[in-house]
Formats: C-alpha cells, sequence, structure tokens
C-alpha cells in the first residue's frame, strides 16, 4: 500500500488536504522513503527514475527495507501534525 504509486500518500488517504509534505517536497511515499527531511532516519538510496519500478519491487521483498517502511508509516501516523504544510 506505502508504494501504490498513485500519487502523494497523507492526500491519498485524508491525512492531508495538499499535496506537499511540510518541508516542501511533493508527499509521495517515494518522498518519504528517500527524501523527506523528516524520515532521514529511515532513508533509502533513492533509485534513478528509469529503474524506479525494480526499486520498488527489491524494497517491498526486501525485510530490512520493509521494516523501514513500516517505521516510517508509524512515524508519519504518530506525528500528522507534522507532515502538514504550513
Amino acid at each position: 500500500m506505502f508504494f501504490s504509486q498513485h500519487g502523494p500518500y497523507l492526500k491519498r488517504f485524508h491525512l492531508s488536504h495538499s499535496d506537499y509534505c511540510s518541508c516542501g517536497g511533493i508527499g509521495t511515499a517515494l518522498h518519504y522513503a528517500t527524501e523527506c527531511t523528516l524520515t532521514v532516519a529511515w532513508h533509502m538510496r533513492k533509485p534513478v527514475s528509469n529503474f524506479e519500478q525494480e526499486w520498488l519491487k527489491r524494497v517491498a521483498n526486501n525485510f530490512v527495507s520493509m521494516h523501514d517502511i513500516r517505521r516510517i508509516v508509524k512515524f508519519i501516523s504518530e506525528n500528522r501534525d507534522l507532515f502538514r504544510p504550513p
């Protein structure tokens, strides 16, 4: 569900009214996993754009990566106000 590629993650699940993260980036799942300053503790290496689908498959099948994704989702869920744009 995290990597569904259906646009901004928080807006899709009605957790925000905006497409943007409070850090200024577009709030996609890939943004939270690779570049958001609020989730830096769990960042993964950002894929090259033409290998993004392959990267998503590998992350989805990797135990350590999935553990990090769960931690990101939990952090976002527990700190929703941090992720809402001003």
